[in-house]
């Protein structure tokens, strides 16, 4: 009879050693997972570290005083923003632009225009170039002052380009008005004279930076004063003007009277002047005008009953 003979092998692996193997297979995976992990994101940090950042492109270029800037970017801009000196500051607009074109008027002598360029995403360039600006306006401007009735207009003049003007009364702060884009080279100005006598000082500056000073004296007038008072069927009338009376205008019930019923500008040239007017019975309404030298006018309606 044959026999089955069973003999152990020894090289054949028990339940444990399968279970240590597989164990081992799983750490040396999770090993190479994150060696190969740490690896891309090594290589995405140094692709980003290594990408160019495209600056815009700015040229400024000068042109008979101006400077001709010309901006191009690879990203909308958001703004531009530029200075002389660093002092003050200028702001243009991108409009969803990738290109900008400006012309920036050149101060007199050296100066450093400043160029900030903002993109969409905010981030900012900044570009710098000095230029210089020969002297080439020595004239002063011209001021001269206008009196039309109780105001002064102030006329300030210059052949090439103005600024500014300030004017002040006596010791107060200055008033600056600034040249219109309509009219570079006059600036007109009206204001009222103050009452008494007042110094006022008024101070023109042109493009170039050179500056003329103007001061006078004025005094303010008051306007005439009317008194009225009845005195029976008539009506008396009292004018009165520190300066001096021109004429005095009178409608009774509707008629017109008048000093200078020509009108030739004849003045009074009187500092009071008393009038007695005829009334008519019943009701009069009578409406009186008094005008001084100054070209200052009052007016005042009486009504008086006969």
């Amino acid at each position: 009879m044959n026999q089955i003979l069973f003999v152990d092998n020894p090289k054949r692996g028990n339940p444990l050693n399968i279970k240590t193997i597989i164990k081992i297979f799983v750490i040396i995976t999770l090993i190479l997972a994150v060696i190969l992990i740490g690896k891309g994101i090594f290589s995405l940090i140094s692709s980003n570290k290594n990408k160019t950042v495209v600056k815009p492109t700015v040229q400024m270029i000068e042109d008979n005083g101006k400077v001709i800037l010309n901006i191009t970017s690879s990203k909308t801009i958001n703004k531009i923003v530029y200075s002389w000196n660093e002092e003050e500051e200028h702001t243009l607009q991108g409009r969803g632009q990738t290109v900008i074109n400006e012309k920036i008027d050149i101060p007199v002598g050296t100066n450093t225009l400043y160029v900030k360029v903002v993109d969409i995403d905010n981030k900012e360039y900044t570009y710098e170039k000095e230029f210089f600006k020969e002297d080439n306006d020595l004239i002063n401007p011209e001021i001269e002052f206008l009196v039309e009735g109780s105001k002064v207009k102030i006329v300030a003049k210059d052949e090439t380009q103005l600024k500014y003007i300030m004017y002040r009364w006596d010791d107060e702060d200055n008033t600056t008005i600034e040249v219109r884009e309509d009219s570079k080279t006059q600036i007109e100005e009206k204001i009222s004279i103050l009452k008494g006598e007042h110094i006022l000082t008024v101070i023109a500056v042109d493009a170039a930076g050179n500056e003329q000073t103007k001061q006078q004296t004025f005094k303010g007038a008051k306007k005439p004063e009317i008194k009225v008072s009845q005195e029976g069927d008539e009506l008396v009338i009292l004018v009165t003007d520190e300066e001096n009376i021109k004429k005095i205008e009178l409608t009774v019930n509707g008629k017109f009277y008048s000093t200078d019923w020509q009108n030739t500008g004849a003045s009074l040239d009187m500092k009071e002047v008393s009038l007695r007017q005829k009334l008519d019975p019943g009701q009069n309404t009578v409406v009186i005008t008094a005008y001084s030298v100054n070209g200052l006018s009052e007016q005042i309606t009486a009504n008086a009953t006969v």
